[in-house]
């Protein structure tokens, strides 16, 4: 329960994050181009790894952690502006699978 909560609360807080990136002028990026069409990816990897997460479907979950880590997560953890807090909370993403991995219900061998 504890996996899919921080899973939950990872992918919203992306979305948030890409959201307010994309429409928020005061954010302090200009984005454009190329950007826009991958803040969007962002935007929906976050939401369907929140769907995933409610779900318990933790494979999902590590998928969508590797695509959106490791173009820009990343790449935006050593940075010194805000946005570095998108690659600790993909980081969250990578945590709530594993814990969704790790409770899940095993198959008992039949006797």
């Amino acid at each position: 329960m504890i996996g899919r909560a921080l899973g939950l609360v990872c992918g919203a807080s992306l979305a948030g994050v890409w959201a307010f990136v994309l429409w928020v002028p005061a954010a302090g990026l200009t984005v454009t181009g190329i950007s826009v069409v991958t803040a969007l990816l962002l935007l929906a990897f976050a939401v369907f790894a929140a769907i995933a997460a409610v779900y318990g479907h933790a494979t999902v979950i590590v998928l969508l952690f590797l695509a959106s880590f490791f173009p820009v997560g990343g790449f935006l953890m050593p940075t010194d502006h805000w946005l570095k807090w998108v690659g600790w909370i993909d980081l969250g993403l990578l945590v709530a699978a594993v814990l969704i991995w790790l409770t899940r219900p095993r198959a008992t061998a039949p006797a």
